[in-house]
């Protein structure tokens, strides 16, 4: 419509702005126009056919019906706008709560006062290309948060940033020592539950079932060996001092 370098962008900007002032929105399921001034805009397709817009104000006569139907006209404007707000207020909660949904796994603990935290440069994606893939700053110490919106950071000698950071431009930063810990607490988690399992299945499977009907759940190779799903196998005898042990 305005060309491919925009050079009749001038002549269509007064169309394009009117029709997106008297567009319902999705929001607010009504258009600017009429939440502006409490009715649809009236074109002048109206007032030529005489539509339902134009046609009651052909009816006023005196005074007093021009003032009625002006303050019922206040009124409605409003009411709508009213209705407005809570259509817009319900559409953001919608929003927000699909937003929460979809990104529930990245969701994070809130950062506390003296959590160290690394920060994204965002500079570093438009200048520098593929040559820094690592556009994280750090650490830094978290020393305040504003309105609970952006962060005030320090450096760890004390130095305080100037710039404020929102907390989509940060994430924590956690040590190597302390990364190790959580690893090693994963891992032992792991280990205890597996061994949970195999008690379990070992007071309550195997020693109802006798050797013959081990061997054939477990895929026994022609009594020698028992072979496990992974491709390993145990001698025979030693997984039956294991199972009656």
């Amino acid at each position: 419509m305005c060309g491919e370098n925009g050079s009749k962008c001038k002549e269509y900007l007064t169309i394009v702005t009117l029709a997106d002032r008297i567009s319902t929105k999705r929001t607010t399921c009504n258009s600017l126009f009429e939440i502006q001034f409490g009715q649809q805009a009236i074109l002048p397709i109206d007032i030529k056919t005489n539509t339902y817009l134009a046609i009651e104000w052909n009816k006023l006569s005196i005074t007093e019906e021009l003032l009625e139907a002006r303050t019922i006209q206040i009124v409605a404007k409003e009411e709508t706008r009213l209705a407005a707000a809570g259509k817009l207020r319900d559409s953001r909660q919608k929003s927000v709560q699909y937003l929460d949904k979809k990104m529930a796994h990245r969701l994070r603990n809130p950062l506390e006062l003296g959590d160290l935290v690394l920060v994204y440069n965002k500079l570093l994606e438009s200048q520098w290309g593929l040559l820094f893939k690592n556009h994280w700053n750090g650490p830094y110490r978290v020393i305040n948060q504003i309105n609970n919106g952006p962060y005030e950071l320090e450096a760890l000698d004390g130095t305080k940033l100037t710039i404020k950071f929102a907390a989509s431009h940060i994430k924590r930063f956690v040590p190597v020592e302390r990364k190790f810990n959580q690893v090693q607490s994963q891992k032992m988690k792991a280990v205890n539950k597996f061994k949970m399992k195999s008690q379990y299945w070992r007071e309550n499977k195997l020693n109802k079932m006798n050797m013959s009907d081990i061997g054939k759940v477990l895929n026994c190779n022609g009594g020698d060996s028992i072979k496990w799903g992974g491709g390993c196998s145990i001698p025979y005898h030693e997984y039956q001092f294991q199972a009656y042990q």
